[in-house]
């Protein structure tokens, strides 16, 4: 194939610009919820939250959501200018009228303090004794001891000046006063005053702080940063390299390092050298007079009119296009043998960047197209350039372009060399499969022949001399003249390869899906998803840093896997700490990165290009020292109704409905916190959750613990867990008290109803009885009465006496079967069921068989009108009448006593006659064994007494 050179005089381009890159930064403003942009203090408690005080109002932060408190939730003034979180993690509120306390969420007063409301507190502090210590402005400072007693010291004191700023207490117990008249020192109660004549570069003292081992003062001024030891003072200012002489704030580093807020920006002074930050490097405001250095060693500032600025590290440096990009859109970085790196951008062309500067090729200087791809250095040095309209070698001076009469196809998506053959090429084209250069000539590769697909993305040379090929199709292996496809089937995750990464003898791609590393042995890859614990499934680079770590490029920032940690994880738990997702919340430019745009230089450094610029990560500067989260439960509702404390809570039967809401605090990387929380007493397991709150509804009744733990984005677990414990009431139905009542009522229905229907039963047997009893005494009594009559008038005939004898004993038979007719009659009949029925049938019996014998009655405690069951009356009257009968027959006795009494549940009936005559038969006849036999019946006893005549005595428990 004929090639066509084009050569171009090279220009320098003449619009190069400086590359001040900037840092990254969180925000956060009124717009975020912060009571005012003025900030004058900051300050972290135990728990993790943030202080915020500003001009009007205070702030609790915990890296979501800001809390407000002002004058109505009980601030002195809405006005704040200094905090303390002394050593019982109570915050103290130095505000515009006096001092506040806040204990957990509640705004205290010190009464003690009530001499300073009328005083602006600029300083609190706590010195080694646990007293109090409060710098005014203009009344000078004010001690609170042990016993609660304030004292005022002033300029008649000693003090150099009654506007106090700053107070810090040394390693030998001496106080150190900043004022707007000098350094103040406190020692053996003794004042004395340094200025300008003892070597300080100016008066008016801002701030100070102590060295690592607090024998180092360092001093915030007006005239720049003093730092005291030893008895000297020495000056660091502009002409050191600080950003501003007008220091607001002083913060250490916790390596000996001092963060320093200025009003004309931030100054990091480490190893007597300053590092300087402005707007112009991403700073929201220049004007910073408060800074924070917290537990995970993140740096805050305080800013005049933006709020505070969270500053998240040096270890990322970001480019766009205001600072020196020609297009956001980055779509490869390389590096040539001079150390110098080359950026492609989609849209924007070439660029250069050299020493800090960024000098951009497009179109107008040569190239071939200002949309290009990828770039790619060869042995000579030349830079390729893979575009959309085809191909730009530059050697420095000038390009060298081949266009579509020049390429069989012009869309170069990827480019490598042979290491064995110079100058043999392979360009990956994006529709028309792969291209091979050797010798002057094009060969052609495409789909349906050796290739599974013509959309190539990679192309790279293994260490084995084989070239491998990412495309849509899947991966792509040439060694020795042969094609070998590898897709899902061979473990890929998905066949849309987006990059290859060849690193010593290991071979890995990055897909639509996830990762896969080449196994060799068994030919096949070994695939890592989202399953296993990756946070994105499209990969569209991967790298590998000089710590063996992998940086895999998303769709939501840029994932570090450490590799030899998933391998030797034995659950899924400790495989997903191997993954560590950063994002635009940490430093990242923008989140989706593109791909091939991953990169490795010769430092160290890793390249991230996304469609929002360009990201510098230098891991070396990395923090590695990771902070576990602190973990809270914020609130609990109800039914939508906001609990008023978070301890002993007790859930109404009408409000089953509860909602808890918690933080985990963690400013590294808030938005990646992971969750694990269970109900204890619900049956639940642990689930895990990126969400703050979770809601249960229609809990059953019963006592429950709700806990919640939390994971920061380095995989560490709060080391402490957060519990609450509470109570879901019955509803009235359920509480014990409605089921007693319930069983009570339905024992009352029940036993109504069984009453009535065995009072209707009973009034049915009445009605019965007196039924029969009836039809007894009217058809068989009258009919047996009838049979005596006849017999009688049967004895006045002209008949035998043998037949006169049996009429006799039938007309006999007949009325004693009458007799004992009439009192089974009288048994039966319902209407004779009283106690006084009984008592005038047993009167009426014994005057009808002993009338002419004297007949004593005495009825004691009887009630008359009392029923008697059936087998009650009637043997308590047989044995009654049996007794009668006996002093009848066996008897000569004269007088008979009865006696009928209740005593309690008990009953007596006593039959007692005075004769003299005792009988054999009486002593043992049939009559007194048929009189014990009818007391069993009632459960009775009868007992006979022979003794001053025959006693009776039967005793029974009545019903």
């Amino acid at each position: 194939m004929k090639k066509a050179v084009c050569t171009f005089l090279f220009f320098l381009y003449t619009g190069m610009v400086c590359s001040a890159q900037t840092l990254p930064f969180r925000t956060y403003s009124s717009e975020k919820g912060l009571s005012e942009a003025v900030v004058s203090d900051l300050a972290q408690d135990d728990k993790g939250y943030i202080w915020v005080a500003t001009s009007y109002g205070l702030n609790r932060f915990d890296g979501f959501q800001f809390e407000n408190f002002y004058a109505e939730d009980g601030l002195f003034s809405n006005k704040i200018f200094s905090l303390l979180k002394d050593r019982s993690n109570r915050m103290w509120v130095g505000t515009g009228s006096g001092v506040n306390v806040i204990k957990g969420d509640s705004v205290r007063t010190v009464s003690a303090l009530d001499p300073l409301k009328l005083h602006t507190i600029l300083d609190i502090y706590q010195d080694k004794n646990g007293e109090y210590w409060f710098g005014t402005d203009g009344q000078g400072v004010w001690h609170l001891d042990q016993h609660k007693e304030l004292t005022q010291y002033s300029t008649v004191n000693g003090l150099g000046n009654d506007r106090v700023r700053a107070i810090i207490e040394d390693a030998d117990g001496t106080l150190w006063f900043g004022t707007g008249g000098g350094l103040c020192q406190l020692k053996d109660g003794s004042f004395r005053t340094f200025g300008l004549a003892e070597g300080l570069p100016d008066i008016k003292i801002q701030d100070l702080a102590l060295g690592p081992n607090q024998d180092t003062l360092w001093i915030a001024t007006r005239g720049g940063l003093s730092r005291f030891s030893d008895g000297t003072f020495t000056t660091f200012t502009t002409k050191e390299g600080l950003v501003s002489n007008h220091i607001q704030s002083i913060s250490g580093d916790g390596q000996g390092g001092l963060w320093l807020g200025t009003e004309e920006g931030v100054s990091h002074f480490f190893n007597e050298s300053f590092s300087n930050i402005t707007t112009a490097r991403g700073l929201s405001n220049n004007k910073v007079y408060a800074t924070l250095f917290d537990r995970e060693h993140n740096i805050w500032f305080g800013t005049y009119g933006n709020g505070i600025t969270l500053f998240l590290g040096e270890q990322f440096k970001n480019y766009t296009k205001e600072q020196g990009l020609p297009k956001d859109l980055v779509t490869s970085v390389t590096q040539d043998q001079q150390g110098i790196h080359w950026i492609t951008t989609f849209g924007g062309g070439l660029t250069k960047y050299e020493k800090g500067e960024f000098t951009t090729f497009d179109e107008s200087d040569g190239l071939i197209n200002n949309n290009a791809y990828t770039s790619y250095v060869n042995r000579r040095g030349d830079l390729l350039i893979g575009t959309e309209w085809g191909l730009s070698l530059y050697d420095g001076t000038k390009f060298t372009n081949f266009d579509e009469n020049d390429l069989p196809f012009h869309r170069i998506r990827a480019i490598t060399a042979s290491s064995e053959r110079l100058g043999e090429y392979w360009l990956g084209t994006y529709g028309d499969g792969l291209l091979r250069y050797w010798d002057g000539e094009f060969t052609s590769f495409s789909e349906g022949n050796e290739l599974t697909n013509n959309r190539i993305l990679a192309v790279e040379e293994g260490p084995d001399g084989g070239i491998w090929i990412a495309s849509y199709g899947g991966v792509t292996r040439f060694k020795g003249g042969k094609f070998v496809n590898y897709s899902v089937k061979e473990g890929l995750p998905n066949n849309g390869v987006l990059d290859i990464l060849i690193t010593g003898d290991e071979i890995w791609v990055s897909t639509f899906e996830g990762v896969a590393r080449y196994d060799k042995q068994n030919d096949s890859f070994v695939a890592i998803t989202a399953e296993d614990g990756l946070p994105d499934e499209v990969c569209y680079f991967i790298i590998r840093d000089e710590n063996d770590f992998f940086w895999i490029g998303t769709n939501k920032g840029v994932v570090r896997l450490d590799y030899e940690a998933y391998r030797i994880g034995d659950s899924q738990e400790e495989k997903s700490k191997a993954f560590k997702l950063i994002t635009d919340q940490q430093g990242l430019v923008a989140n989706e990165m593109n791909a091939g745009a991953g990169y490795k230089d010769h430092d160290g450094r890793l390249w991230f290009g996304s469609v929002g610029g360009l990201t510098i990560y230098d891991p070396k500067l990395a923090d590695d020292n990771p902070v576990p989260p602190i973990i809270h439960i914020e609130s609990v509702q109800m039914s939508g109704e906001t609990a008023e404390s978070t301890r002993d809570i007790t859930v109404k039967s009408n409000s089953r409905n509860i909602t808890f809401q918690y933080v985990g605090i963690s400013f590294k990387a808030p938005d990646q916190i992971r969750y694990e929380y269970r109900l204890k007493g619900s049956g639940e397991e642990w689930q895990r959750t990126m969400q703050r709150s979770v809601r249960y509804s229609s809990l059953f009744p019963g006592d429950y613990t709700f806990q919640v733990r939390a994971q920061s984005s380095d995989g560490l677990w709060s080391t402490e867990m957060a519990s609450l414990s509470f109570t879901v009431l019955a509803p009235f139905w359920l509480q014990w008290w409605f089921l007693v009542l319930m069983l009570l009522l339905l024992a009352g229905v029940i036993y109504f109803v069984y009453n009535f229907y065995r009072m209707r039963k009973m009034v049915e047997i009445e009605r019965m009885r007196v039924r029969i009893a009836s039809d007894l005494h009217d058809d068989v009594g009258s009919s047996l009465t009838e049979i005596a009559l006849q017999s009688d008038f049967l004895q006045t005939t002209d008949a035998s006496d043998e037949l006169k004898e049996s009429v006799r004993n039938i007309g006999t038979q007949s009325r004693r079967i009458v007799s004992s007719l009439d009192d089974i009659v009288w048994s039966i009949d319902a209407r004779n069921d009283t106690l006084g029925d009984l008592t005038d049938r047993m009167q009426d019996y014994i005057n009808n068989i002993l009338p002419d014998r004297e007949v004593m009655y005495h009825f004691d405690n009887l009630d008359m009108d009392e029923k008697l069951t059936v087998t009650m009356k009637e043997n308590l009257y047989l044995i009654f009448k049996e007794a009668i009968n006996n002093i009848a027959k066996h008897s000569n006795a004269t007088k008979v006593e009865v006696k009928l009494k209740t005593n309690g549940d008990f009953f007596h009936l006593i039959i007692h006659d005075n004769g003299t005559k005792i009988s054999q038969k009486r002593k043992t006849g049939h009559g007194l064994r048929n009189m014990d036999m009818r007391a069993q019946r009632i459960n009775a006893s009868v007992n006979f007494k022979n003794a001053d005549g025959f006693t009776v005595h039967v005793e029974g428990r009545h019903e």
